[in-house]
């Protein structure tokens, strides 16, 4: 028995280098990765599939999955980066400038304007780990899957010991 997460597909904002909304669409898939990646995710013998309630993430599920519903679960969505959302980094500093400096110097404790600090999205994926359910594939995002890591490590600040790519799926139970 096993616990699957699976980062989504790339879009506009991995390609471009900024900051992704929750309804960022994937970029088209090439049907050849599509089948690959079916077939990955058939040869883990999972029962369903549970996705964030980004439209990337659900269209990753559409990609992947054939057999049966998708469910949704909100604690697995991205850590929310508020005013930076849909910006580049260097768009938002220009816009918010000393706003971000709390977050720049400690995201651990602070989140950018409107959003969440990382142990804030930690806290989430501690809660996600108690509810996970066995045989499942969790389909998330980079960020929130680096602090599930970080949780099953015990130390917040391992988030950044970790670099996930996109469709890479990871064992986590």
């Amino acid at each position: 028995m096993s616990i699957y997460m699976m980062r989504h597909g790339k879009t506009a904002a991995n390609e471009k280098k900024y900051y992704a909304t929750p309804t960022e669409p994937l970029l088209p898939v090439d049907p050849a990765t599509a089948i690959k990646l079916k077939d990955e995710v058939a040869a883990l013998c999972v029962t369903s599939v549970v996705t964030s309630p980004y439209l990337r993430a659900k269209e990753t599920a559409a990609i992947v999955w054939g057999r049966g519903a998708v469910a949704e679960e909100p604690l697995i969505r991205e850590v929310n980066l508020g005013a930076l959302e849909g910006r580049s980094f260097y768009d938002a500093y220009d816009l918010y400038g000393e706003a971000l400096e709390p977050w720049i110097d400690d995201p651990f404790n602070n989140g950018p304007p409107g959003g969440e600090s990382l142990r804030e999205a930690y806290k989430r994926a501690q809660a996600f780990l108690r509810i996970a359910k066995d045989d499942t594939l969790y389909i998330s995002h980079d960020g929130f899957m680096r602090l599930v890591l970080a949780a099953l490590r015990g130390d917040v600040h391992s988030f950044f010991d970790y670099k996930l790519n996109n469709f890479q799926i990871i064992e986590i139970k």
